[in-house]
């Protein structure tokens, strides 16, 4: 009887979200009771924790080497999504999973061996033949693309028989998209040990925001139109598209914010740059521009696929609950 193939932990550590990862966790019999009292494998409980945080900095560094640095790699990214899922924030889970498909969208862009690129697709249901998708799954992945860049969405796409045109360096960005949404699917932490309970606290602690920190004599949140609060929510989230922004920015100048309270306001974004932003603003609000920027109209939000309620108003400045 031949022995099974011997597993290859390093590329597992680099794609933790394959159906192998999994088999190999499951096939080491432990629960996560069973991990923390592990005399190796509870290493990966705090690697967890720091694998969180370095996720919400933006990059995520998978630890390679030896077989027992890349099983507690593999095992990390499991407590981790425990982790950020147990905390019950959106935005939180958004971020870390952004992290997780950004850190091996580099490993795939960086990968030698072409079948290991085809193996992470398959394990996806990423299809791409000839340079085309079919439309439905194109649908699928560019949901988030389109919001940041016109050339992804289907009207600005070539298309044949329900399958569209993909470009070869699209492909990786689409599986980086995939993978997103396969560390974004929910995660059972009802009956998680209490050590990562507690963990999961400190990360909420640390990274949920306040309520936004704005002058509440001049914006009362009762005030603000549920599109611009979506749109709040898509800013925490890291996942806001430049209309959203230029809408954002230009209702709170609308509303009376000054330079410095609009800044705060953007600060709630997960990669802020506070010097290119207070630019922008400034460009905005007319003290680096000639012009001073107005709020789109209400009919120009819904051209935008942006309205979130029919409030009776022709203009979002004119909500007031």
């Amino acid at each position: 009887m031949e022995s099974p193939p011997p597993v290859d932990m390093e590329k597992l550590a680099k794609y933790p979200f394959l159906k192998k990862a999994r088999e190999y966790v499951s096939s080491l019999k432990l629960n996560l009771a069973g991990i923390a009292g592990h005399p190796l494998y509870s290493a990966s409980i705090n690697m967890g924790k720091d694998r969180v945080d370095q996720a919400m900095r933006g990059r995520i560094d998978a630890k390679l080497g030896d077989k027992l640095s890349c099983e507690l790699s593999v095992m990390s990214y499991v407590i981790a999504r425990i982790l950020v899922n147990h905390t019950g924030a959106r935005q939180l889970v958004w971020r870390y999973a952004s992290a997780e498909a950004e850190n091996s969208y580099l490993f795939l862009r960086d990968e030698k061996n072409r079948e290991t690129v085809q193996e992470v697709m398959e394990d996806l249901g990423v299809k791409v033949a000839e340079g085309r998708m079919h439309f439905k799954d194109f649908l699928t992945l560019s949901v988030n693309l389109a919001k940041q860049d016109p050339k992804w969405k289907l009207v600005n796409r070539r298309m044949d028989k329900g399958y569209v045109s993909v470009e070869e360096p699209e492909v990786l960005i689409l599986v980086r998209e995939s993978i997103r949404l396969k560390v974004l699917e929910p995660v059972d932490t009802k009956n998680i040990p209490d050590e990562l309970k507690a963990l999961s606290r400190e990360i909420a602690a640390a990274y949920i925001k306040k309520p936004l920190d704005v002058k509440l004599d001049q914006v009362k949140e009762e005030t603000i139109p549920p599109c611009v609060k979506a749109m709040l929510a898509s800013l925490e989230a890291g996942i806001i598209s430049h209309n959203e922004r230029f809408i954002l920015a230009t209702y709170f100048i609308g509303r009376g914010l000054d330079l410095e309270c609009l800044v705060k306001v953007f600060s709630r974004f997960p990669n802020f740059n506070e010097e290119k932003t207070r630019y922008q603003l400034a460009f905005l609000i007319g003290e680096k521009s000639a012009t001073k920027y107005s709020c789109p109209t209400c009919a120009k939000v819904k051209s935008y696929g942006l309205c979130k309620a029919e409030c009776g108003i022709k203009h979002p400045l004119n909500y007031r609950g």
